[in-house]
């Protein structure tokens, strides 16, 4: 409670609660996945579009392009051969463009990491670990894309968008 209270006594105010920075946060459009799109896609368009903006705006004046490349890396492998470890990585590739021009504003990259185990006999943990640890890598993604927004439009105040 003490450091909450000498935050706000120095003037301290998170990004988010700026008028300007919300205002403009709601006028980006997040693009659409793609027709054959996996769960977790969907599961990264709608966390972003959830933490981008709650209230409704007449119409967007920006849009975010994104695509997700996934990979995977075995990190461990048992003698018996019976357990093993892998970890998945979800690459993000972003931009955000002006709809009326079409002009490219801010373009980055988020990188997301998460590790499961795979268990020969139990089948069924094994999709529910992978399945689990995909889901909260497509969030945990869309919150570091939207962090990564903010950074961007703290640095540059007076930025395009």
């Amino acid at each position: 409670m003490l450091i909450i209270s000498l935050f706000f006594s120095c003037q301290f105010k998170p990004v988010y609660m700026s008028k300007n920075t919300g205002v403009k946060l709601c006028s980006i459009k997040v693009d659409e996945e793609r027709k054959s799109a996996e769960l977790y896609e969907i599961s990264f368009k709608k966390e972003l579009e959830s933490i981008l903006c709650t209230k409704i705006i007449n119409g967007p004046n920006y849009y975010l392009k994104w695509d997700i490349k996934k990979t995977y890396r075995e990190l461990i492998k048992s003698e018996s051969n019976t357990t093993k470890r892998y970890e998945e990585t979800l690459i993000i590739n972003f931009s955000i463009y002006h709809i009326k021009n079409e002009s490219l504003i801010y373009s980055d990259k988020v990188s997301v990491k998460g590790a499961y185990n795979i268990l020969e006999e139990e089948i069924i943990s094994t999709l529910a670990s992978k399945k689990s640890v995909e889901l909260q890598i497509a969030i945990i993604g869309a919150r570091l894309t939207l962090d990564k927004i903010h950074l961007f439009m703290l640095k540059d105040e007076n930025s395009k968008l």
